[in-house]
């Protein structure tokens, strides 16, 4: 059964100031969360300025970037340090805690994400992997091409592993294309528009819009007048309550509290003398 768009929901503009421009598309007043995903920031910036350049923490979930353009060196209290590019994936554990800093090569243009790690694993070790582009799986047909970045869509499985079931796939459509795709029948799932616009039923899903979708077993998905970039997101629902505080994001008031304490004591590591 094809599924159909059931609700479409403007992303907050949560920075636009001529250098960069951030959309925040969960979580919302409207909507918290889709499958895992807690947390979806889609940014442009016209310069080095990163969103999280200098070191911060993050506790309580698993991390996702994906570029569509530029570059980005990552360095964290655990010693990992990597360098990603257009058409990479990274993925963090952030678990029971740990500090990173993300310094932009130049002008990006991508997707932050979080999925909320299930109470049983909130307090779990912190790990890092990423993929190059070329690593990961990607489909194409006439004006389409799909890259599965997590979970399985249709036969094609992503070499990201998160904690819960999880889908992430990037979409690009030539002005007009249309593209049906084979999806988990059991995952929640959304799609947000990166570029362009989808022309749906009850009209199109223009840019910086998250379109939640009806449940079944395929989607089918058609370009409007422009190049379209789409994420298709989702996955088994976040287990627990969902609470934030900055960064963390724990699933009882005291785990938060754990969490800042870990943080101010050090317990997350020390990256440039933060916190220290």
């Amino acid at each position: 059964m094809n599924r159909a768009i059931t609700t479409v929901l403007p992303a907050n503009r949560a920075i636009d100031d001529g250098d960069m421009l951030l959309y925040r598309a969960l979580p919302t007043e409207a909507r918290i969360s889709v499958g895992p995903f807690v947390f979806v920031d889609h940014y442009r910036s016209q310069s080095q300025r990163g969103i999280g350049d200098r070191p911060h923490p993050h506790a309580g979930i698993e991390v996702i970037s994906y570029l569509l353009e530029g570059g980005m060196e990552h360095r964290d209290s655990m010693g990992f340090r990597d360098r990603i590019g257009a058409g990479d994936a990274q993925w963090i554990r952030a678990g029971r805690g740990i500090l990173h800093a993300e310094q932009p090569a130049g002008a990006r243009h991508g997707l932050q994400m979080w999925t909320s790690l299930p109470p049983a694993q909130k307090f779990d070790e912190p790990a890092y992997t990423s993929w190059k582009a070329a690593d990961l799986p990607r489909m194409t047909e006439a004006g389409a091409a799909v890259v599965v970045i997590a979970g399985t869509v249709s036969g094609a499985e992503g070499p990201m592993r998160l904690a819960t079931a999880t889908t992430f796939a990037h979409i690009r459509l030539e002005p007009g294309a249309t593209i049906r795709l084979a999806v988990d029948p059991a995952a929640e799932l959304g799609l947000y528009v990166l570029d362009g616009a989808l022309v749906a039923a009850a009209g199109a899903v223009p840019p910086g819009a998250l379109a939640l979708l009806s449940e079944g077993d395929a989607i089918t998905l058609t370009a409007g007048e422009a190049v379209t970039n789409v994420a298709l997101i989702g996955g088994a629902p976040a287990e627990g309550p969902i609470l934030f505080a900055g960064p963390f994001v724990m699933d009882t008031p005291e785990r938060l509290l754990q969490a800042r304490r870990d943080y101010a004591a050090g317990r997350m590591g020390c990256l440039d003398g933060v916190p220290f």
